[in-house]
């Protein structure tokens, strides 16, 4: 059995559907059984909740494997790190006691980025960026890299900015190719950065369930390109006259930009990102490019909604 926790989400729905399509059997930790009619069909559920370590330590029981996606990007800097760091601890702690052989950790590129702008998974750990979502994050992978070993492997993912198909719809940074194809997006800071489909990231997290080392990060990256770049591109792969206005990095947006055009100011702080991803393509990670994955998108995303 193995424990999904954020199964509900946008990439927790992707991975779920991996891994009961792949023969696993699958339990997803939900927050109240509302939320379980979102699962895949044929996925366990349990009551449980990252404040209530009873409920997440009964969650794990049975389970050889753990996937931890729950996480937090746009609340204020308490409540994410109450959730990305201490929900971590949580269910690491949960884990352990209930005999978890294997702990697969889902980070970001934004815990690991340095002022240079590489990722790399050989990074010392912390990040460059200041945003709580980008300091949190990097707190809790501290927090899992710390647990390996004394009887239960670890593994910290660390995808870049992931968009394409998904279960539960269209969400992440499906958001802002749509709301810019539709011109809802006034501008956005062109910063380089790394893209990835949900689906690439889902293969990513098994890989390194089955093959991952002990003590371990995989970056995720499909390829790197520029903000602007991307929201045109899929525009026009939608047929849309709509463009944004692309800002030179550095620039700041207005306080009613979209959480996602934000993350293009986050990223226009720093130089262009660059990805070292050796260690995840040794495990058989390959991605598609950001072209592929833009005309994936536009075939299913506007049938989503």
């Amino acid at each position: 059995m193995l424990l999904i926790t954020g199964a509900t989400g946008y990439l927790g729905t992707v991975l779920a559907t991996l891994l009961r399509d792949q023969g696993f059997e699958v339990r997803a930790a939900v927050r109240n059984a509302d939320r379980a009619r979102l699962l895949p069909e044929g996925v366990e559920w349990a009551i449980a909740d990252l404040d209530d370590p009873d409920s997440l330590r009964r969650a794990a029981d049975g389970c050889s494997g753990v996937f931890h996606l729950a996480a937090s990007i746009g609340e204020s800097l308490e409540q994410t790190r109450e959730l990305n760091v201490e929900g971590t601890r949580a269910v690491l702690r949960a884990a352990r006691d209930a005999g978890v052989r294997r702990f697969v950790h889902t980070s970001t590129s934004a815990a690991i980025i340095d002022p240079t702008g590489l990722v790399a998974e050989d990074a010392p750990g912390g990040t460059a960026l200041v945003d709580p979502y980008s300091t949190t994050k990097a707190e809790a992978e501290q927090l899992v890299l710390a647990e390996s070993g004394d009887g239960m492997d670890v593994m910290v993912m660390n995808p870049v900015s992931i968009y394409g198909p998904s279960p539960s719809g269209p969400h992440s940074y499906n958001g802002l190719l749509a709301s810019a194809a539709e011109g809802k997006v006034e501008a956005v800071v062109d910063a380089a950065i790394g893209w990835v489909l949900a689906s690439d990231v889902a293969l990513g997290h098994l890989l390194a369930y089955r093959h991952g080392e002990n003590g371990r990060r995989y970056v995720l990256c499909g390829g790197v390109a520029r903000f602007g770049a991307v929201l045109h591109r899929y525009a026009e792969l939608v047929g849309s006259p709509h463009r944004v206005r692309v800002l030179p990095p550095g620039s700041s947006l207005g306080a009613d930009a979209p959480t996602f055009a934000r993350r293009s100011e986050v990223y226009g702080k720093l130089a262009p990102v660059r990805v070292s991803d050796e260690r995840a393509r040794g495990l058989g990670f390959s991605p598609v490019g950001v072209e592929e994955g833009l005309a994936l998108t536009a075939a299913w995303l506007p049938s989503t909604g």
